[in-house]
Order: structure tokens, then C-alpha cells, then sequence
């Protein structure tokens, strides 16, 4: 009799396990269901938002990998009043805000005023990072980074995200995120501050510090002791150093220490 208790109770207890494990993956379920109905809302507001800039259907289509003829019948059922009403609803409810198409990608470079921003800032170096390893293991040829700001476009600055620079740069994310951990505000930090030159933060973020001299004639293997070699060295130095956004103007002929007075 007590054996027939003890396995009903088991097997009440199983039933019960049962229930509630399924009412969690049915609670899933329906919690994705529900992030896929506002995503799609997401784009249709997307794609009718565009449309009404100009952008033509087959350009959207190739960008959302649908055909232009789905496209069409979104943008033409598309209410945008109706859609930001709802997105607004969304937003405040914390679903994530699109890109701005009038900003750019490196809008963190002004700094932040709490700290839990500049976490998110660093988490998105971390997940740039993994894309790096990803590039690099998957494909022959390293990434390209940009030093300057996307805002200096076109006016670039490419150098290659390999293994030595993809790990600096985990490096500096370490540090910033100790001073940020130690850090009760901004005010307090110090290494992890955003610099207030946009270009020198950008470079500081991609672990590239400014270019020196003498590091570059050695890049280059220039003789110390040929002064022909160094003025010309030394005007491809400041060129490349134009070139990267550490100085804003080109540099004058006549600020060449190595030319003939």
C-alpha cells in the first residue's frame, strides 16, 4: 500500500514537472511569435519609411532580400502614421531603436553621460571584434579597419584588423571596462574618458596609437644618416599622418626640418 502512495506521488509529481516545463516552452513559443509579428511590423515601417524617401523597389527588395513584388504589397499597405504610432509604443516599452540613417556608425566617439551607455559602446567593439575572428578564420584575407570617424568620408584611413590588432584592442577594451567598473560617473574616469578629438578617439578605440617618427622611417627602412632619404621620409611621415586624422591640415613645404634652407 505504501509503495502504491509513494509511486502515485511520483507520478503526480512527474505530471506536475511536466505541465510547467511545457508551460515554459509554450510561454517561448509564444513570446517569439510575438517578436516576430513586431520585427515584421519593424520592417514594413522600414521599407514604407524608404519608399517615401525615393529609394526605388528593387533597391529595397535587394537590401531585405525579398522579392520586389512582396515589397510592393508591404509599402502599398504600409500606414506609416499607424506604424510609428505603434513603434513608439514598442521604443518605450525597451524594444531596441533603429539606426538613424542621418547619424553614423561611430556616434558613440562624443562619449556618453552614464556609464551603462559606455558598457553598451564596448560591448559592440567586443561583438565587432568576434566578427574580425570570425573574417579571419573563415576567409583569406584580413578585415579592413578605418581609423578616422565615418564622418571624414571620404577620407579614409584602412588598416588591417589582424590577429596583433584585434587582440590590442580587446586589451583596451579590458582596461576601459576596469576604470568603468571603478568609476561612480564620467567624471571619474580617466583612461576610459573619450578624447575630445573625435579622430584620436576613434584611433585610441582601434588600439592605433599616433604615428611616430622614427617608428615610421624603421617601418619603412630609412636610413638615419641619409638626409635625402629623411626629407622625403619625413614628408611621407606628415602626409600619412594627414591621412589618418591626426593632423587637420596638410603640411607646408617649408616645415620640413630635413630640407635644405
Amino acid at each position: 500500500m505504501l509503495n502504491t502512495c509513494k509511486g502515485v506521488i511520483v507520478t503526480i509529481t512527474d505530471r506536475v514537472a511536466a505541465w510547467r516545463r511545457e508551460r515554459r516552452v509554450l510561454q517561448r513559443v509564444s513570446r517569439a511569435a510575438w517578436r516576430l509579428e513586431q520585427a515584421e511590423r519593424e520592417r514594413a515601417w522600414a521599407l514604407a519609411s524608404a519608399r517615401a524617401e525615393g529609394v526605388s523597389i528593387r533597391t529595397l527588395a535587394a537590401a531585405a532580400g525579398l522579392s520586389p513584388a512582396r515589397v510592393h504589397q508591404i509599402t502599398a499597405a504600409a500606414d506609416l502614421d499607424e506604424l510609428d504610432a505603434a513603434l513608439g509604443e514598442l521604443r518605450a516599452a525597451g524594444w531596441p531603436a533603429p539606426e538613424d540613417p542621418g547619424g553614423d556608425d561611430d556616434a558613440e566617439l562624443d562619449g556618453r553621460d552614464l556609464i551603462c551607455d559606455r558598457l553598451v559602446d564596448e560591448v559592440g567593439w567586443l561583438r565587432q571584434c568576434a566578427d574580425w575572428l570570425t573574417h579571419l578564420h573563415t576567409s583569406e584575407y584580413p578585415p579592413a579597419v578605418n581609423l578616422r570617424p565615418d564622418g571624414d568620408h571620404p577620407d579614409r584611413a584602412l588598416m588591417m584588423a589582424d590577429l596583433p590588432r584585434v587582440a590590442a584592442i580587446v586589451q583596451r577594451i579590458a582596461v576601459d571596462v576596469d576604470e568603468l567598473a571603478r568609476a561612480r560617473r564620467v567624471a571619474d574616469l580617466s583612461t576610459a574618458a573619450a578624447l575630445p578629438d573625435r579622430r584620436a578617439e576613434r584611433r585610441r578605440r582601434v588600439a592605433e596609437p599616433d604615428l611616430d617618427f622614427r617608428e615610421f622611417c624603421r617601418r619603412s627602412k630609412l636610413p638615419a644618416s641619409s638626409t635625402p632619404q629623411l626629407e622625403r621620409g619625413w614628408d611621407a611621415w606628415q602626409a600619412e599622418r594627414y591621412q589618418r586624422g591626426e593632423i587637420s591640415q596638410r603640411p607646408g613645404y617649408t616645415d620640413n626640418p630635413f630640407r635644405p634652407r
